[in-house]
């Protein structure tokens, strides 16, 4: 039986490692969610064109998503600077891991707009 299932690859930064991690997200009815994170090389996921990857819409974590391969959050923030995505640990004050640009976490929007990775 053939589905009809959009999923992409984006990518996302740990704050902790500083290390870029590949994220599954799968539509579903309009909103997009994360189902798999899986660690790569900076070479490989610009290679496999996941620095590319558009998507827009709502971001939710699916029931089975495994979060971070480093440090295993959740949860993640949009940088207002670049744009790329981070996960976070719930700290009121954070550094983009992917720019440096640091401040205090506002109100985390559900619907973004990401544009691949850029290294």
């Amino acid at each position: 039986m053939k589905t009809d299932t959009k999923a992409e690859v984006i990518l996302m930064k740990c704050p902790e490692t500083k290390r870029i991690y590949g994220v599954r997200v799968e539509e579903r009815q309009g909103d997009w969610f994360r189902t798999w994170a899986f660690p790569i090389e900076e070479r490989k996921a610009s290679h496999e064109g996941f620095d590319k990857t558009k998507i827009r819409g709502n971001l939710y974590p699916a029931d089975e998503y495994n979060g971070c391969p480093y440090c295993k959050s959740v949860c993640y923030v949009q940088c207002s600077r670049c744009g790329k995505l981070s996960c976070w640990n719930s700290e009121e004050r954070i550094s983009c891991a992917w720019c440096g640009l640091t401040g205090d976490v506002s109100r985390i929007e559900d619907e973004i707009d990401v544009r691949g990775g850029d290294y």
